[in-house]
């Protein structure tokens, strides 16, 4: 036996040969019993939460020297019963979970005792008081069980309260939030249509500048590179390919660029990223165009650091022409973060002092609002990351600009059917489709070309390698510039990445030449 300061540790050892034994221990507790006028009060942890496997079934006895008056066991939500046998109280518990502690308590009248030595003596009686107790604490863990069946009856009214609860005022905060700091300001712009492009942004910019952020992408990049050619950089010649179809069965005649160096000019940060891409498929020589892939994919690891740089380029210049003001992520930020310490707290406390059989119904609250104000911190954290335009706003020299490109882009979307005076330079005609590219509409584009644009245009262009008939379906097949940027993006990811280089632009689509008592417990 040891004394371990405040508990008594006793080993026994024995010997047992394929036989059931039974081990008595006694031992006395002084102070336990409560002795008032008329009762005194046993009350005797029989089980202790230090056990930390769960015990199937539980038996205890408490005798006096006289009739046992009430009984009860706890806690009340253990399953078990107490049953009353003159001077004995019986207790039987069943799958009491692990660090569970089970208790029996017993009233015996004052006069069966001779003595109330090692007893604590209260004045007064103590019977109706000790009843009512434990009366209070039955009617606590019932009013708690039909509360928690009452929300299980009406599972439609529960789902929709818990709903209300996960989405309210996380939509309060995002709406506060749009409405003071992120919705755009007029700029009293009531343009509909831009003919020309209204600024010098270049085309891998303006993409950014409209959807208020993101990361430049291989619309941007493919944009860039036309760009680069159409001012001479590179110096394209209009030529065919033959491509197989029909699993190599037959083939066809792609429209297709012969790429080769131009004339050195002085490049911004994005575009010598773009340059170092092509001059590697160049090699000193010349390349067409829908080889590039196939030429970039066998240097990936190379090609997609220079198209990481071509991002990071164009973020750094978007970030310092100051167009967006993001004041509104601070309070987002502020009440994500609180929403999510209450809710991680109240998930907390509730867990902690958690009954596994019958649970408080406070418990079961506290639980349920926790996880609320947790989906609400997620919800908060998934509008910083994926909607942007709900509290950041452009400054207002990059609204009016945006608007403006706005109007540009939706001339260029409706051009092909608009009943206007065609550009009559080739120089707007090539800016129509690299600002195109760069939207992902240059189906749109090419389209108006086949209808509008004039032959001694067409081939004085370098760019544009589309048939110079009206009729869509003459002539080569065009390379489909949508086909060519996605083919951009896949080979100029990372080789770890699947294919994050894909993406930029607005429609997704583009691509010329089409595609798109004793008793129970308590």
């Amino acid at each position: 036996m040891t004394d371990l300061g405040g508990r008594v540790r006793v080993v026994w050892r024995f010997r047992a040969d394929n036989e059931e034994r039974t081990f008595t221990i006694r031992y006395r507790f002084s102070g336990l019993a409560v002795a008032y006028d008329d009762v005194v009060d046993v009350n005797l942890k029989v089980w202790g939460d230090e056990w930390e496997q769960r015990l199937g079934r539980l038996t205890a006895e408490m005798s006096s020297p006289g009739p046992v008056l009430r009984a009860w066991g706890h806690p009340v939500w253990v399953r078990g019963d107490v049953t009353l046998a003159g001077r004995q109280a019986l207790l039987r518990a069943l799958d009491v979970p692990a660090s569970q502690f089970v208790e029996l308590r017993a009233l015996y009248p004052r006069e069966a005792f001779s003595s109330t030595a090692e007893m604590q003596i209260e004045d007064g009686n103590g019977l109706d008081d000790i009843v009512a107790e434990e009366q209070a604490d039955a009617d606590r863990y019932e009013r708690d069980r039909e509360r928690i069946d009452d929300w299980i009856a009406h599972p439609l009214r529960t789902l929709l309260v818990l709903a209300a609860l996960a989405l309210l005022p996380a939509l309060a905060v995002v709406g506060a939030v749009w409405v003071f700091l992120g919705r755009e300001r007029r700029t009293g712009y009531d343009r509909e249509y831009e003919q020309e492009p209204p600024t010098d942004t270049q085309p891998a910019l303006v993409p950014t500048l409209l959807r208020q952020g993101g990361e430049a992408g291989s619309y941007e990049f493919t944009a860039t590179l036309f760009d680069l050619v159409r001012r001479g950089v590179y110096r394209a010649v209009p030529t065919t390919t033959e491509r197989a179809i029909w699993g190599g069965v037959r083939s066809e005649s792609v429209s297709d660029l012969e790429l080769s160096a131009g004339k050195a000019q002085a490049l911004t940060r994005w575009e010598d990223h773009v340059a170092e891409v092509v001059d590697a498929v160049l090699d000193g020589g010349s390349e067409r165009l829908s080889r590039f892939r196939e030429r970039i994919e066998d240097e990936r690891e190379h090609m997609s650091k220079r198209f990481k740089a071509f991002k990071d380029a164009v973020a750094g210049e978007v970030d310092s022409r100051g167009w967006f003001q993001s004041l509104g992520a601070v309070p987002l930020v502020a009440a994500a973060a609180l929403l999510g310490v209450v809710g991680a707290l109240l998930v907390w406390l509730a867990v902690d002092g958690w009954r596994p059989v019958y649970p408080r119904y406070s418990d079961v609250v506290l639980v349920a609002v926790g996880l609320c104000l947790l989906v609400n911190a997620i919800l908060l954290a998934g509008t910083l990351v994926f909607a942007r335009r709900l509290w950041r706003r452009r400054s207002p020299g990059a609204e009016a600009e945006a608007e403006r490109w706005a109007a540009f882009r939706r001339y260029l979307t409706d051009f092909p059917r608009l009943e206007e005076a065609p550009p009559a330079t080739l120089e707007l005609w090539e800016r129509y489709l690299v600002y195109g590219i760069a939207f992902g509409i240059a189906e749109r584009v090419l389209q108006a070309a086949h209808i509008h644009m004039p032959e001694a245009i067409h081939n004085a262009s370098s760019i544009y390698w589309i048939t110079a008939t009206p009729d869509l379906g003459s002539g080569p097949t065009s390379l489909s510039i949508g086909d060519l940027a996605s083919g951009f993006g896949d080979a100029l990811a990372s080789p770890n990445s699947g294919s994050e280089g894909f993406g930029g632009g607005f429609s997704g689509g583009g691509g010329g030449g089409g595609g798109g008592g004793g008793g129970g417990f308590g």
